[in-house]
């Protein structure tokens, strides 16, 4: 009687060593990938709250109070940027954020640099209007930032 011989089973060397090649060469791949990711995704994060900042900054200047007489100097309530009287220009002295956004006078401690410029307004009513320039990191200058936002904001103070 003859012996059944079975065909042989599992892959071959070749399609072992072909699968493994190409399972390296897509992992490769993907780890390549990775810290491009992790930038990406740090950038996100750090616009994400730099824009709160900027939410909260903005609702800060345009809440403060009316002044008596109308439009004369003053501070806004929470972070007490000086307001310039109606139609003058100025700047505020920069402030410094954490990374979690809590307003810090350690700038060594800080992520954020916030900076207000009132701008002079020509026009017929009297609004205060503002530049609100937020950059990070907060010890490069603003030229030298590696990211920033900016708002226009115009406040009716009458």
């Amino acid at each position: 009687m003859k012996a059944r011989s079975l065909p042989p089973q599992g892959f071959s060397l070749v399609e072992v060593t072909l699968a493994i090649g190409i399972a390296g060469f897509c992992l490769i791949a993907l780890f390549g990938m990775l810290p491009v990711g992790l930038k990406s995704n740090q950038a996100a994060v750090q616009q994400m709250l730099a824009n709160g900042i900027l939410t909260s900054v903005v609702s800060d200047l345009k809440t403060t109070p009316v002044t008596e007489p109308r439009g004369a100097a003053t501070s806004s309530p929470r972070f007490q940027i000086p307001l310039p009287a109606q139609n003058s220009a100025g700047a505020s002295n920069p402030l410094y954020f954490t990374e979690d956004g809590r307003l810090t006078t350690d700038q060594s401690q800080s992520m954020f640099r916030l900076t207000v410029t009132f701008l002079p307004n020509a026009g017929s009513r009297s609004a205060s209007l503002a530049n609100v320039k937020i950059t990070w990191p907060s010890v490069a200058s603003t030229a030298n930032a590696s990211g920033g936002v900016e708002s226009f904001v115009a406040m009716d103070r009458n």
